[in-house]
Protein backbone atom coordinates (compact mmCIF):
# COMPACT_ATOMS: atom_id res chain seq x y z
CA UNK A 1 0.00 0.00 0.00
CA UNK A 2 2.64 2.48 0.91
CA UNK A 3 4.35 1.97 -2.36
CA UNK A 4 1.42 2.12 -4.35
CA UNK A 5 0.88 5.70 -2.96
CA UNK A 6 3.71 6.87 -3.26
CA UNK A 7 4.28 5.72 -7.07
CA UNK A 8 0.31 7.58 -7.55
CA UNK A 9 2.14 10.97 -5.23
CA UNK A 10 5.18 10.95 -7.75
CA UNK A 11 2.40 10.44 -10.94
CA UNK A 12 0.71 13.33 -9.70
CA UNK A 13 3.70 15.57 -8.90
CA UNK A 14 5.24 14.51 -12.61
CA UNK A 15 1.92 15.63 -14.24
CA UNK A 16 2.31 19.08 -11.92
CA UNK A 17 5.50 19.31 -13.84
CA UNK A 18 4.77 18.86 -16.77
CA UNK A 19 2.08 21.71 -16.74
CA UNK A 20 4.61 23.98 -15.28
CA UNK A 21 6.74 23.09 -18.45
CA UNK A 22 4.01 23.89 -20.90
CA UNK A 23 2.70 27.15 -19.17
CA UNK A 24 6.66 28.74 -18.95
CA UNK A 25 6.90 27.44 -22.87
CA UNK A 26 3.54 29.63 -23.71
CA UNK A 27 4.49 32.24 -21.41
CA UNK A 28 8.24 32.08 -23.98
CA UNK A 29 5.65 31.45 -26.85
CA UNK A 30 3.69 35.32 -25.81
CA UNK A 31 7.16 36.80 -26.98
CA UNK A 32 6.89 36.09 -30.13
CA UNK A 33 3.25 35.79 -31.18
CA UNK A 34 0.91 38.46 -31.64
CA UNK A 35 -2.34 38.83 -29.60
CA UNK A 36 -3.85 39.20 -32.77
CA UNK A 37 -3.45 35.54 -33.30
CA UNK A 38 -3.72 33.49 -29.76
CA UNK A 39 -4.72 36.21 -27.34
CA UNK A 40 -4.35 33.97 -24.37
CA UNK A 41 -0.66 33.60 -24.35
CA UNK A 42 -0.30 36.66 -23.55
CA UNK A 43 -2.53 36.83 -20.24
CA UNK A 44 0.07 33.56 -19.54
CA UNK A 45 3.26 35.89 -19.87
CA UNK A 46 1.76 38.17 -17.04
CA UNK A 47 2.68 34.96 -14.87
CA UNK A 48 6.09 34.39 -16.35
CA UNK A 49 8.28 34.89 -12.79
CA UNK A 50 6.35 32.39 -10.98
CA UNK A 51 6.16 29.76 -13.52
CA UNK A 52 10.10 30.49 -13.92
CA UNK A 53 10.35 29.85 -9.82
CA UNK A 54 8.06 26.68 -10.02
CA UNK A 55 10.18 25.17 -13.16
CA UNK A 56 13.73 25.65 -10.65
CA UNK A 57 11.44 24.39 -7.70
CA UNK A 58 11.04 21.12 -9.87
CA UNK A 59 14.99 21.17 -10.59
CA UNK A 60 15.66 21.42 -7.20
CA UNK A 61 12.49 18.79 -5.71
CA UNK A 62 14.33 16.40 -8.41
CA UNK A 63 17.75 16.42 -7.87
CA UNK A 64 17.19 15.88 -4.42
CA UNK A 65 15.84 12.62 -5.39
CA UNK A 66 18.37 11.82 -8.27
CA UNK A 67 15.78 11.90 -10.69
CA UNK A 68 17.01 11.95 -14.51
CA UNK A 69 13.55 14.42 -14.56
CA UNK A 70 15.05 17.58 -13.56
CA UNK A 71 16.56 18.24 -17.47
CA UNK A 72 13.23 18.72 -18.33
CA UNK A 73 12.85 22.07 -16.23
CA UNK A 74 16.23 22.44 -15.91
CA UNK A 75 16.26 23.33 -19.90
CA UNK A 76 12.98 24.93 -19.23
CA UNK A 77 14.60 27.82 -17.23
CA UNK A 78 18.17 28.35 -19.04
CA UNK A 79 15.78 28.56 -22.39
CA UNK A 80 14.33 31.43 -20.92
CA UNK A 81 16.57 33.10 -19.02
CA UNK A 82 17.04 36.00 -21.32
CA UNK A 83 13.56 36.90 -20.34
CA UNK A 84 14.20 36.33 -16.47
CA UNK A 85 17.02 38.51 -16.90
CA UNK A 86 15.02 41.27 -18.47
CA UNK A 87 13.25 41.07 -15.35
CA UNK A 88 15.55 40.68 -12.53
CA UNK A 89 18.95 42.08 -14.06
CA UNK A 90 21.83 42.11 -11.47
CA UNK A 91 23.93 45.33 -12.23
CA UNK A 92 27.24 45.90 -10.33
CA UNK A 93 29.18 49.55 -10.76
CA UNK A 94 26.88 51.30 -13.13
CA UNK A 95 26.34 54.32 -10.82
CA UNK A 96 28.83 57.60 -12.17
CA UNK A 97 28.97 61.45 -12.01
CA UNK A 98 27.65 62.81 -15.01
CA UNK A 99 30.77 64.91 -15.32
CA UNK A 100 32.92 61.98 -15.83
CA UNK A 101 31.08 61.53 -18.94
CA UNK A 102 31.73 63.01 -22.67
CA UNK A 103 27.87 63.46 -23.59
CA UNK A 104 25.68 62.95 -20.93
CA UNK A 105 21.60 63.27 -21.08
CA UNK A 106 19.73 63.01 -17.98
CA UNK A 107 16.44 61.31 -19.45
CA UNK A 108 12.91 60.87 -16.96
CA UNK A 109 9.42 59.16 -17.94
CA UNK A 110 6.72 59.63 -15.72
CA UNK A 111 2.87 59.24 -16.24
CA UNK A 112 1.74 61.53 -13.81
CA UNK A 113 -2.17 60.57 -14.28
CA UNK A 114 -3.71 63.82 -14.77
CA UNK A 115 -1.50 65.31 -11.75
CA UNK A 116 -4.22 63.71 -9.69
CA UNK A 117 -6.85 65.63 -10.95
CA UNK A 118 -9.54 63.17 -9.11
CA UNK A 119 -7.40 63.20 -5.66
CA UNK A 120 -6.71 59.85 -6.40
CA UNK A 121 -3.79 59.96 -3.97
CA UNK A 122 -5.45 60.93 -0.75
CA UNK A 123 -3.67 64.24 -0.93
CA UNK A 124 -4.24 67.85 -2.44
CA UNK A 125 -0.56 68.23 -2.45
CA UNK A 126 0.01 65.69 -5.05
CA UNK A 127 0.02 67.93 -7.93
CA UNK A 128 2.70 70.37 -6.40
CA UNK A 129 4.32 67.24 -4.98
CA UNK A 130 5.08 66.01 -8.69
CA UNK A 131 6.59 69.03 -9.92
CA UNK A 132 8.74 69.72 -7.35
CA UNK A 133 9.80 66.38 -7.29
CA UNK A 134 10.34 66.85 -11.31
CA UNK A 135 11.80 70.74 -10.13
CA UNK A 136 14.69 68.66 -7.79
CA UNK A 137 15.36 65.80 -10.31
CA UNK A 138 16.23 68.41 -12.82
CA UNK A 139 16.12 65.76 -15.80
CA UNK A 140 17.88 67.08 -19.44
CA UNK A 141 15.04 65.70 -21.23
CA UNK A 142 11.04 65.27 -19.49
CA UNK A 143 8.75 62.44 -21.48
CA UNK A 144 4.94 62.92 -19.50
CA UNK A 145 1.87 60.40 -19.89
CA UNK A 146 -1.42 61.49 -19.29
CA UNK A 147 -0.56 65.04 -19.45
CA UNK A 148 -3.66 67.28 -18.58
CA UNK A 149 -5.00 70.88 -18.85
CA UNK A 150 -8.29 72.80 -18.00
CA UNK A 151 -8.48 76.08 -18.30
CA UNK A 152 -11.34 76.93 -16.93
CA UNK A 153 -9.90 75.27 -13.67
CA UNK A 154 -6.69 77.95 -12.25
CA UNK A 155 -5.00 74.84 -10.79
CA UNK A 156 -4.87 72.88 -13.77
CA UNK A 157 -4.57 76.15 -16.50
CA UNK A 158 -1.85 75.70 -19.59
CA UNK A 159 -0.30 78.83 -18.30
CA UNK A 160 -0.28 77.47 -14.45
CA UNK A 161 0.68 74.15 -15.70
CA UNK A 162 3.81 75.12 -17.96
CA UNK A 163 4.86 77.75 -15.53
CA UNK A 164 5.61 74.61 -13.37
CA UNK A 165 8.12 73.37 -15.92
CA UNK A 166 10.69 76.67 -16.59
CA UNK A 167 13.65 74.84 -16.33
CA UNK A 168 12.46 73.30 -19.78
CA UNK A 169 13.44 76.28 -22.57
CA UNK A 170 11.85 73.74 -25.47
CA UNK A 171 8.68 71.38 -25.47
CA UNK A 172 6.65 69.67 -27.35
CA UNK A 173 2.74 69.35 -26.20
CA UNK A 174 0.62 67.29 -28.29
CA UNK A 175 -3.68 66.48 -27.44
CA UNK A 176 -5.83 63.82 -28.46
CA UNK A 177 -8.60 64.67 -26.99
CA UNK A 178 -9.66 68.48 -26.36
CA UNK A 179 -13.06 69.39 -25.45
CA UNK A 180 -15.20 72.44 -25.87
CA UNK A 181 -15.15 73.18 -22.07
CA UNK A 182 -11.03 73.30 -22.55
CA UNK A 183 -10.00 70.18 -20.97
CA UNK A 184 -7.31 69.01 -22.68
CA UNK A 185 -5.83 64.98 -22.30
CA UNK A 186 -1.96 63.85 -24.06
CA UNK A 187 1.69 63.95 -23.86
CA UNK A 188 4.08 66.63 -22.91
CA UNK A 189 8.04 66.23 -24.07
CA UNK A 190 10.12 68.81 -22.26
CA UNK A 191 13.94 69.72 -23.57
CA UNK A 192 16.71 71.41 -22.27
CA UNK A 193 18.14 71.64 -25.23
CA UNK A 194 16.40 72.96 -29.05
CA UNK A 195 13.66 70.73 -30.35
CA UNK A 196 14.23 70.83 -34.17
CA UNK A 197 11.30 69.01 -35.16
CA UNK A 198 7.88 67.18 -33.95
CA UNK A 199 4.87 65.27 -34.90
CA UNK A 200 2.23 62.79 -33.41
CA UNK A 201 1.70 59.32 -34.22
CA UNK A 202 -1.78 58.43 -33.77
CA UNK A 203 -3.33 55.27 -33.52
CA UNK A 204 -6.43 53.95 -35.09
CA UNK A 205 -9.63 53.39 -32.81
CA UNK A 206 -7.76 54.75 -29.79
CA UNK A 207 -7.85 57.45 -27.70
CA UNK A 208 -3.83 56.67 -26.80
CA UNK A 209 -1.14 57.63 -29.07
CA UNK A 210 3.02 58.53 -29.60
CA UNK A 211 4.74 61.61 -30.29
CA UNK A 212 8.38 61.51 -31.56
CA UNK A 213 10.88 64.92 -31.24
CA UNK A 214 14.14 65.53 -32.56
CA UNK A 215 16.39 67.44 -30.61
CA UNK A 216 19.92 68.57 -30.84
CA UNK A 217 22.27 67.91 -28.13
CA UNK A 218 25.36 68.77 -28.46
CA UNK A 219 25.78 68.89 -32.21
CA UNK A 220 23.88 65.45 -32.37
CA UNK A 221 20.59 64.61 -33.16
CA UNK A 222 18.40 62.50 -31.51
CA UNK A 223 14.63 61.48 -31.86
CA UNK A 224 12.99 60.93 -28.46
CA UNK A 225 9.40 58.91 -28.46
CA UNK A 226 7.23 59.61 -25.58
CA UNK A 227 4.49 56.62 -25.76
CA UNK A 228 1.47 55.64 -24.15
CA UNK A 229 0.12 52.24 -25.26
CA UNK A 230 -3.16 50.92 -24.37
CA UNK A 231 -4.69 50.79 -21.49
CA UNK A 232 -6.71 47.90 -19.59
CA UNK A 233 -9.15 50.17 -18.98
CA UNK A 234 -11.12 48.52 -16.26
CA UNK A 235 -13.74 49.99 -14.04
CA UNK A 236 -14.52 50.69 -10.64
CA UNK A 237 -16.53 47.46 -10.74
CA UNK A 238 -13.71 45.48 -11.94
CA UNK A 239 -11.18 46.60 -9.09
CA UNK A 240 -13.97 46.03 -6.54
CA UNK A 241 -14.26 42.63 -8.04
CA UNK A 242 -10.70 41.72 -7.24
CA UNK A 243 -10.77 43.51 -4.14
CA UNK A 244 -13.30 41.22 -3.00
CA UNK A 245 -13.07 37.94 -4.81
CA UNK A 246 -13.02 35.64 -1.92
CA UNK A 247 -16.53 36.87 -0.86
CA UNK A 248 -18.74 36.52 -4.45
CA UNK A 249 -20.30 33.37 -5.73
CA UNK A 250 -19.12 30.93 -7.81
CA UNK A 251 -21.62 32.90 -10.52
CA UNK A 252 -20.20 36.66 -9.72
CA UNK A 253 -16.47 35.09 -10.03
CA UNK A 254 -16.85 33.59 -13.23
CA UNK A 255 -18.46 36.51 -14.29
CA UNK A 256 -16.12 38.80 -12.80
CA UNK A 257 -13.65 36.75 -13.82
CA UNK A 258 -14.18 36.87 -17.54
CA UNK A 259 -15.18 41.04 -18.09
CA UNK A 260 -11.68 41.33 -16.97
CA UNK A 261 -10.62 39.00 -19.29
CA UNK A 262 -12.31 40.70 -21.85
CA UNK A 263 -10.74 43.62 -21.38
CA UNK A 264 -7.30 42.64 -21.25
CA UNK A 265 -7.50 40.37 -24.08
CA UNK A 266 -8.92 43.59 -26.16
CA UNK A 267 -5.84 45.63 -24.51
CA UNK A 268 -3.21 42.55 -25.50
CA UNK A 269 -4.33 43.16 -29.31
CA UNK A 270 -4.84 47.23 -29.34
CA UNK A 271 -1.18 46.96 -27.84
CA UNK A 272 0.33 44.31 -30.63
CA UNK A 273 -0.88 46.97 -33.42
CA UNK A 274 0.45 49.63 -31.87
CA UNK A 275 4.08 48.56 -30.47
CA UNK A 276 4.63 47.28 -34.32
CA UNK A 277 3.41 51.13 -35.76
CA UNK A 278 5.99 52.29 -33.01
CA UNK A 279 8.81 49.82 -33.86
CA UNK A 280 8.63 50.47 -37.59
CA UNK A 281 8.94 54.33 -36.83
CA UNK A 282 11.79 53.55 -34.58
CA UNK A 283 13.30 51.46 -37.64
CA UNK A 284 13.17 54.31 -40.20
CA UNK A 285 14.35 57.05 -38.09
CA UNK A 286 17.72 58.33 -39.42
CA UNK A 287 18.47 59.61 -36.23
CA UNK A 288 19.52 57.30 -32.97
CA UNK A 289 16.52 56.84 -31.33
CA UNK A 290 15.51 57.09 -27.26
CA UNK A 291 11.99 55.70 -26.29
CA UNK A 292 10.27 56.56 -23.24
CA UNK A 293 6.87 55.63 -21.65
CA UNK A 294 4.22 53.78 -20.25
CA UNK A 295 4.14 50.28 -22.54
CA UNK A 296 0.96 48.65 -19.97
CA UNK A 297 2.88 45.46 -20.52
CA UNK A 298 5.98 43.54 -19.50
CA UNK A 299 9.23 42.63 -20.26
CA UNK A 300 7.64 39.40 -20.92
CA UNK A 301 5.58 40.17 -24.24
CA UNK A 302 5.35 40.56 -27.91
CA UNK A 303 4.60 44.72 -27.00
CA UNK A 304 7.99 44.55 -25.72
CA UNK A 305 9.93 42.79 -27.80
CA UNK A 306 8.64 44.63 -31.11
CA UNK A 307 8.47 48.31 -29.32
CA UNK A 308 12.41 47.92 -28.28
CA UNK A 309 13.02 46.01 -30.94
CA UNK A 310 17.13 46.13 -31.14
CA UNK A 311 17.42 48.98 -28.78
CA UNK A 312 18.99 48.29 -25.02
CA UNK A 313 16.52 48.45 -22.16
CA UNK A 314 18.24 50.84 -19.57
CA UNK A 315 17.02 49.16 -16.83
CA UNK A 316 19.12 45.78 -18.02
CA UNK A 317 21.70 48.34 -18.36
CA UNK A 318 22.26 49.89 -14.91
CA UNK A 319 19.07 48.67 -12.94
CA UNK A 320 18.73 46.17 -10.85
CA UNK A 321 15.91 44.46 -8.40
CA UNK A 322 12.10 43.80 -9.79
CA UNK A 323 12.11 47.77 -10.84
CA UNK A 324 7.93 47.38 -10.59
CA UNK A 325 6.89 51.29 -12.52
CA UNK A 326 2.78 49.97 -12.00
CA UNK A 327 1.52 51.19 -8.50
CA UNK A 328 -2.05 50.14 -8.13
CA UNK A 329 -4.21 47.41 -7.20
CA UNK A 330 -2.88 44.90 -9.12
CA UNK A 331 1.02 43.25 -9.24
CA UNK A 332 4.05 45.76 -9.49
CA UNK A 333 4.49 45.10 -13.14
CA UNK A 334 7.34 46.71 -14.79
CA UNK A 335 5.59 48.12 -17.93
CA UNK A 336 7.34 51.90 -18.07
CA UNK A 337 10.54 52.06 -19.73
CA UNK A 338 13.32 53.83 -21.47
CA UNK A 339 15.11 52.48 -24.64
CA UNK A 340 17.50 53.51 -26.00
CA UNK A 341 20.58 52.96 -29.53
CA UNK A 342 22.78 50.57 -29.06
CA UNK A 343 25.83 53.56 -29.09
CA UNK A 344 24.46 55.23 -26.47
CA UNK A 345 25.53 53.75 -22.84
CA UNK A 346 23.06 53.78 -19.91
CA UNK A 347 23.95 54.35 -16.12
CA UNK A 348 22.32 55.19 -12.79
CA UNK A 349 18.84 53.49 -13.84
CA UNK A 350 16.41 54.93 -11.09
CA UNK A 351 12.87 54.29 -10.31
CA UNK A 352 11.64 56.67 -7.62
CA UNK A 353 8.72 55.08 -5.53
CA UNK A 354 6.79 57.69 -4.52
CA UNK A 355 2.87 57.83 -4.40
CA UNK A 356 2.21 60.51 -6.56
CA UNK A 357 0.80 58.42 -9.18
CA UNK A 358 -0.20 54.62 -10.24
CA UNK A 359 2.74 54.76 -12.05
CA UNK A 360 6.55 55.16 -9.99
CA UNK A 361 8.44 57.55 -12.19
CA UNK A 362 12.02 56.42 -13.82
CA UNK A 363 15.09 58.26 -15.38
CA UNK A 364 17.91 57.39 -16.39
CA UNK A 365 21.40 59.00 -17.49
CA UNK A 366 22.55 58.24 -20.59
CA UNK A 367 26.18 58.93 -22.53
CA UNK A 368 25.54 60.12 -25.78
CA UNK A 369 29.08 59.63 -26.80
CA UNK A 370 31.03 57.06 -24.70
CA UNK A 371 34.48 57.44 -25.31
CA UNK A 372 36.38 54.68 -27.11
Amino acid sequence: MPNIFRKITRSFVSILNSIAILLIGLAYLSVYVSPEHIGFVSLIGFGFPILWLINLFFVIFWILRKRKRAIFSLLAIVITWSLWWAMFPISIGSDINSKNLNSPLQVMSFNVRMFDKYVWTGDKETPRKIYDFIKDQNPDVLCIQEFYINNKNPQYSENNILSRFKQFKYKHLEYNIQTQSGKKYGLATFSKYPITNQKPLPFENTTNFSIQTDIEVNGQTIRVFNNHLESIRLQRKNYNFIDSIEFKSDRERRDGAYDIFKKLNKAFTQRAVQAQIIGRHIQNSPYPAIVCGDFNDTPVSYVYRKARGKLKDSFIESGSGIGGTYNGNLPPFRIDFIFHDTKFKSYNYNREKKDLSDHYPISTLLELSPKI
